[in-house]
């Protein structure tokens, strides 16, 4: 159910949604008491009703507002309304720095060190203060418009208070920034964090992570066994001093990671002042990439010297005797105290394996956490949703031993598959090459001509050919009407070398069909312009189609008319060009 224009505790107004987590969404509000904007995160409706869930948050906004930092997302407060569980934040503009890189692809050397800089200088409050992040990552990292850097949604964060910081790791993060011990499911401490923050840098300066794949559980298997490409290699120029720091974060071995955020955030200061920094990378040396648990310290031997050498005999066999009933009687006091121990605390405690399979894996873990139990992680591709427990081994209601580890196996999404060229491709043939593929056909997206895929054939598809998709997803279409329809010009009275010529360059051929049959053309006198054409001008045609050009007949020619004329006159003429001469 929406939240939005909900007055929470009487007084946070709660105005949109700003962003979704797995367990909480995040509105803008006001606080209408001391009147600022704030952010609202509340506990999604789904985990409102179980008791665990609601008190892992509740311990979230408590190590949270521990965390009084620059560098860090400040909590005001936190309560309840009704079935409501909410947290108020501080409210950050800007972007996140996957947006950031999403624009610009990568950063500059100098301000990627910065970033980083000032990322570590939070989590190194944050370690003192007994909390691991377990998920930075560029979308939990904020730059506001000043270019200050934020670390926020400590939502998977474990308080040291409640549990040992180097206890199996229970969350699962996200795959691109997992370090090799948490993707393994093993021991995680502070610097997990290092390496999630190192592979952040490494994508600030490359444009990527070094570890990418089509699934979470490739991407995992690649941070537990293969070697990173170094950054350099990626994006030439970036400057040595700053890839050494990075490969030191990212060593596969938490022992030779940096000890602290500290001693990275120092080394990153040396960077960005030009000083030599002290990061030794270990990576192109063999490291070992499979073995996380650093273990027990080895048992020493201890040596006595003697002051001064006994007599040989007596004083020796003396010596050798006080030693073995030393022995004897550290072994016979060992073994009193063992049974003692066993009959005061009794059998090992056990508990009821909770039901997890539905749950997100992150929801999965954090109840099994709350119940005492540790959680092994192994993906498996199934068509249930990507990060969703389709089983759980022990299973659920069995009585096992506190800090037991339960198998979960968590569906990776659906198998995928890239799509096919079917470009040029009848629709019947496409439809048996993606039923090859394990994929389908789909819609007719649209239609259009088409000069080199002839009718009803396949022009382009949608998604296009190499793209990944799921198993069974329908490949949508564009079908081919054939080519484009040619309009015949109109070349009526236009003299015929012209009109051959317009009618070739619509791709169209012409023929000479002499003297029009019909007769001549009583607009087009000249007997070399053209009286029509067959097809007629307007009709549409296709290229290569032949148009046929008649000439105009000369029009017969006729004489002159003249008026017409009369014979002589005869009688007599009267003059009128003087007096008659008379003889005298």
């Amino acid at each position: 159910m929406s939240q939005e224009r909900r007055l929470l505790g009487e007084r946070y107004q709660v105005e949109s949604s700003i962003g979704k987590g797995g367990m909480a969404q995040v509105y803008r509000g006001t606080d209408t008491v001391l009147n600022r904007t704030v952010a609202i995160k509340v506990l999604g409706p789904q985990y409102a009703s179980d008791d665990a869930f609601v008190e892992r948050f509740r311990r979230e906004a408590q190590a949270a507002a521990r965390l009084n930092h620059p560098n860090v997302v400040s909590v005001y407060d936190t309560g309840s309304d009704g079935p409501v569980h909410y947290i108020v934040m501080e409210y950050v503009a800007g972007k996140t720095l996957a947006q950031i890189l999403a624009e610009g692809d990568h950063l500059q050397p100098e301000r990627a060190a910065e970033i980083a800089s000032q990322v570590a200088g939070a989590l190194s409050f944050a370690h003192a203060a007994g909390i691991v992040h377990r998920d930075i990552k560029p979308g939990n990292i904020m730059i506001t418009p000043a270019g200050e850097v934020k670390v926020m949604d400590f939502g998977i964060a474990r308080a040291a208070s409640s549990e040992p910081l180097t206890q199996t790791a229970t969350v699962l993060g996200t795959a691109s920034y997992l370090s090799p011990e948490q993707a393994q499911g093993g021991a995680v401490d502070a610097r997990s964090d290092i390496y999630s923050l190192g592979i952040v840098l490494y994508e600030m300066l490359t444009g990527k992570p070094p570890f990418v794949a089509d699934s979470a559980v490739a991407v995992a298997f690649k941070h537990v066994s293969e070697p990173p490409v170094h950054p350099s290699d990626v994006r030439p120029g970036i400057p040595p001093d700053l890839e050494a720091i990075v490969l030191k974060a990212i060593a596969k071995n938490p022992a030779n990671r940096y000890a602290t955020a500290d001693e990275m955030r120092e080394d990153l200061e040396r960077f960005l002042a030009g000083r030599p920094v002290l990061a030794t990378p270990v990576l192109a040396g063999g490291e070992t990439t499979t073995v996380f648990d650093e273990g027990p310290a080895r048992t020493a031997v201890m040596t006595t010297p003697v002051a001064e050498e006994e007599d040989e005999g007596e004083g020796r066999s003396r010596a050798w005797i006080a030693i073995l009933v030393g022995v004897v009687l550290a072994i016979l006091l060992g073994l009193a105290l063992f049974f003692l121990a066993k009959s005061l605390i009794g059998s090992t405690p056990t508990v009821s394996v909770p039901k997890v399979t539905g749950l997100p894996v992150q929801a999965a873990q954090l109840k099994l956490e709350d119940a005492n139990l540790k959680s092994k992680v192994v993906f498996k591709a199934s068509g249930k949703p990507k990060g969703q427990v389709i089983k759980q081994d022990p299973a659920a209601g069995e009585d096992v031993e506190k800090n037991s580890t339960v198998t979960l196996t968590v569906s990776g999404g659906q198998k995928q598959v890239a799509v096919p060229d079917l470009t040029g491709l009848s629709l019947a043939d496409a439809t048996t090459k993606l039923t090859e593929n394990q994929l389908e056909l789909g819609s007719e997206i649209s239609s259009s001509s088409s000069d080199t895929v002839e009718k009803n054939h396949i022009i382009s598809t949608r998604p296009t050919p190499g793209t990944q998709v799921d198993v069974g997803t329908a490949i949508d279409y564009v079908l081919s009407t054939g080519p484009s329809a040619i309009s015949v010009p109109d070349e009526t009275c236009k003299p015929f070398a012209q009109a051959l010529s317009d009618i070739q360059a619509r791709q169209l051929k012409a023929s000479d069909g002499g003297q029009d049959p019909n007769g001549p053309n009583k607009n087009c006198p000249n007997s070399n312009s053209v009286s029509r054409t067959d097809p007629p001008a307007g009709t549409e045609l296709h290229a290569g189609d032949t148009v046929t050009i008649f000439r105009s007949s000369a029009l017969p020619t006729t004489p002159p008319t003249t008026p017409p004329t009369t014979g002589p006159t005869t009688g007599p003429t009267t003059g009128t060009s003087g007096p008659s001469s008379s003889g005298p």
